[in-house]
């Protein structure tokens, strides 16, 4: 038996908004999508990173020292070229003379480290 009322008295006394939030951003703006998985452990860690019109560059720093780092634009979002520039980090000394490429709609890169246990760096950009 459904009971209209007492739910929303109950959702009124807890403060609970029985509507779904407002969007963040509007569907109009065009978002492309880069997935960057590390296939060296398990559970993988995935990192999501948006570009668009507001934010053209990303930078992230992987940490976690992958073996194995694949990236790729995911096929849900906005078609658009994006470049990128791998470097990495180890005691303490940066070697900015990294990995270029770009990544387009269904295709990325691949890249299995020489080293583990550097720090990397990739910058994406979108690329007008």
């Amino acid at each position: 038996m459904r009971r209209p009322g007492a739910l929303l008295a109950v959702a009124a006394a807890l403060s609970i908004p029985l509507t779904a939030p407002a969007p963040t951003a509007s569907a109009t703006i065009p978002t492309t999508e880069v997935i960057c998985q590390d296939w060296s452990i398990f559970p993988q860690y995935i990192r999501h990173i948006f570009l668009g019109p507001d934010n053209p560059t990303a930078v992230r720093d992987f940490d976690e020292h992958p073996e194995i780092l694949s990236c790729y634009e995911w096929s849900g979002s906005t078609p658009a070229t994006v470049s990128y520039t791998i470097s990495y980090s180890m005691h303490g000394v940066d070697h900015p003379d990294g990995y270029t490429g770009t990544l387009t709609m269904g295709h990325g890169f691949s890249w299995g480290t020489p080293t583990p246990g550097h720090v990397y760096r990739a910058s994406f950009t979108l690329v007008p």
